[in-house]
């Protein structure tokens, strides 16, 4: 909140437009850092989170801002050790970093990441990738996304799903 706040009143002077909504600590019920998203949340009035699972098998939160997307939260049970190839099913990604040996892959305004704790019971070698998809360039930080993707994922390994190893539709 604090983040919003400084947002807000930064820019003296001028036409400059301003962030008018709290940002949550956790989105769809995964939390998030509000200090690390800050920077990346356009301005705007209302934002609204609606969680999405359009089969058994991923989940998609959509952060909204005066109806426009300005973010996705994504989870996707798949049977493979690669975040490259999670990757691969993304329309349009241009990553140019990776971390742990390539557990995350991200840019200046998107990030995905592999969990290590997720198996699927029914799903041989079936394990929860991530992602953190920002709809505008505007602000880049690859570092801020390095950070934000990493506690996201370890932020779902500590979820019932990951931990049950159950479908997003709870069968």
């Amino acid at each position: 909140m604090t983040a919003a706040l400084l947002v807000a009143l930064s820019g003296c002077g001028g036409h400059e437009e301003k962030r008018e909504y709290a940002i949550p600590s956790s989105f769809c019920g995964i939390p998030v850092d509000q200090d690390e998203l800050a920077p990346f949340m356009p301005s705007g009035r209302k934002l609204t989170i609606k969680k999405d699972v359009p089969d058994s098998l991923s989940s998609v939160c959509q952060v909204r801002v005066d109806s426009r997307l300005a973010v996705e939260f994504k989870q996707m049970w798949l049977t493979s050790s690669s975040t490259a190839y999670f990757v691969g099913g993304q329309a349009d990604s241009r990553l140019d970093r990776e971390a742990e040996g390539g557990r995350f892959l991200y840019s200046g305004w998107e990030a995905f990441g592999r969990t290590r704790e997720c198996r699927h019971e029914k799903l041989p070698g079936g394990t929860i990738f991530t992602a953190i998809q920002m709809q505008s360039p505007d602000h880049q930080d690859a570092d801020a996304m390095r950070k934000l993707i990493a506690a996201y994922t370890t932020a779902v390994e500590n979820t019932d799903i990951c931990k049950d190893g159950k479908n997003f539709t709870g069968d």
